[in-house]
């Protein structure tokens, strides 16, 4: 089904013809994110990333690359490597959080 630019078919079950602004689940997604971060750019960013990739997952391919295009446009990459290297910041922070409580 095509929507107008910058909606997708909501990653969520839905009636067939809805749709939602991509723009606006990647600003649910980082305002969710930043709720119980802290002052911690590594652990929000870690959550908006894996948020957004779940996200991502459960669209279909088309819809798939508008989402990624707007994600990109707003600052987030999803490939691989970003979320490699998003998990591996989160888990050093972790370690300085842990070591710095001891």
């Amino acid at each position: 089904m095509t929507f107008k630019r910058g909606f997708i078919a909501p990653p969520w079950p839905h009636v067939r013809g809805d749709s939602v602004s991509a723009i606006s689940l990647i600003h649910r997604t980082s305002k969710n994110a930043g709720r119980s971060c802290g002052q911690h750019y590594e652990i929000y960013h870690y959550r908006v990333i894996t948020g957004l990739a779940d996200i991502l997952n459960n669209l279909n391919t088309s819809d798939a690359a508008t989402f990624q295009e707007i994600a990109v446009s707003q600052g987030f990459r999803l490939d691989e490597s970003t979320r490699q290297g998003a998990y591996q910041a989160y888990q050093n922070m972790l370690y300085e959080i842990r070591r710095e409580q001891e």
